[in-house]
């Protein structure tokens, strides 16, 4: 019986042994490349689609320098046409293993592998800034190649997105930090067991308030939902995707209604960053009201939620993200960010990290920001229960395949 085994090895050549009881020799380099050219196909990505790929001339490597072989769309078939099954991808030695008792054709495809660095050349002309735009390299617009899965290191693509836009698995760059950061956001609401709206704590009293607010980030019940509890957003992901997020100090101090929607961008950013040393909200002390001081209240995690200044960068048209009218949805419309957008019903809301300073009418309730389903920023009591889309930065040392596109998400590498 004859055995085909062919290994296929990224950075060096294609090489094949071919046995009949016992090993041939190998041909010349030259004989055995044009031999490989008439057994195998290989196609590289170039925007949406994948285009025939013969070499470079006279680089004797075979391979697409920069490219990663997507394994879902590789395949192998014998000659009647039929996928061979005994086939293996090893990612981690970059090897492709193919064992048929028959002739075999392979088809492979490559992704585009790039840096960070690489990823912000490659997008500025893809509405990714070229400039820092509070903090970061930020996405803006409404027609953005964003989309990055996260299902594990070195798989392309999100299944369920090829057919219907959205995938438990897709997310959304926001942007890239100077350091080479990638934040993103989950693309759908997270739903938990069927449960998928959150109160970002379930109890608002005094009795949960210590001087600074109630509660604090860390003490939250959408806290312990996203970073601690047993059956947490961060406990089910891959042990790959995970060892790929950074801790990150997430602030969520008080920002009172008049003062947010009197704000610049600049200047939630800054606030929301911890670069602010003034507080805005009014305090309530013996029935008089008095602006207090900021008091940089921060945590390390590795999940948090959008900031305001997040919602507000994203649109190109942001003139009415911080209006409580019902006219106020020119975020929405002029950016990609909107849950609306991204697979959420028309009666999503959703919360964001920072939190409302008390009402001048209460010294019992604390609220926090949220994006309205119209579009526009509003708060609503702690207890409420609203979508959640965790946000995240990945390590800035990784890789990334893929094109940004719904039907050829990034994704990491390595």
């Amino acid at each position: 019986m004859l055995v085909l085994s062919v290994i296929l090895v990224m950075s060096m050549y294609m090489t094949y042994r071919t046995y009949e009881n016992k090993p041939k020799e190998l041909p010349e380099e030259k004989e055995k490349i044009e031999t490989k050219k008439k057994q195998f196909a290989m196609y590289i990505k170039d925007g949406d689609n994948y285009v025939e790929y013969h070499g470079e001339e006279g680089k004797e490597n075979l391979f697409p320098e920069g490219y990663k072989l997507n394994e879902e769309q590789s395949r192998c078939e014998d000659i009647n046409g039929n996928k061979i099954d005994d086939i293996s991808f090893d990612t981690d030695t970059n090897s492709i293993t193919v064992t048929s008792n028959k002739t075999s054709y392979c088809y492979l495809y490559f992704d585009k592998q790039m840096s960070v660095n690489d990823l912000r050349k490659y997008d500025k002309t893809n509405t990714l800034s070229d400039n820092l735009i509070g903090g970061m390299y930020r996405y803006q617009g409404n027609s953005v190649d964003n989309y990055i899965c996260l299902e594990k290191v070195g798989l392309a693509g999100c299944s369920n997105a090829q057919s219907t836009g959205y995938d438990d698995n897709m997310y959304r760059i926001i942007g890239i930090t100077p350091e080479g950061n990638i934040k993103v956001m989950k693309q759908t609401k997270y739903n938990k067991n069927g449960t998928s709206t959150y109160a970002w704590n379930k109890d608002p009293h005094d009795d949960k308030c210590g001087s600074n607010g109630c509660p604090e980030w860390p003490e939250s019940d959408l806290f312990r939902a996203l970073n601690t509890n047993d059956d947490s957003f961060l406990s089910n992901l891959s042990s790959d995707i995970k060892d790929k997020i950074e801790d990150w100090e997430w602030y969520y101090g008080d920002i009172e209604y008049t003062f947010a929607t009197d704000l610049t961008e600049e200047k939630l950013y800054q606030i929301e960053t911890g670069e602010e040393n003034s507080q805005y909200y009014p305090k309530k002390q013996t029935g008089n009201i008095e602006t207090g001081r900021w008091q940089k209240m921060n945590s390390t995690a590795k999940i948090g939620l959008i900031y305001l200044h997040d919602y507000y960068y994203q649109s190109t048209t942001s003139t009415n993200c911080h209006q409580k009218s019902s006219t106020g949805t020119e975020c929405k419309d002029g950016g990609w960010m909107h849950i609306t957008k991204n697979g959420g019903s028309s009666a999503d809301q959703e919360w964001t990290m920072s939190r409302l300073g008390r009402l001048e009418s209460s010294s019992k309730y604390i609220q926090a920001w949220r994006v309205t389903n119209s579009g526009y920023i509003d708060y609503n009591n702690l207890d409420s229960k609203l979508a959640v889309r965790p946000v995240f930065y990945l390590k800035s040392d990784i890789e990334l395949g893929g094109a940004g596109t719904t039907q050829n998400p990034f994704y990491i590498v390595k």
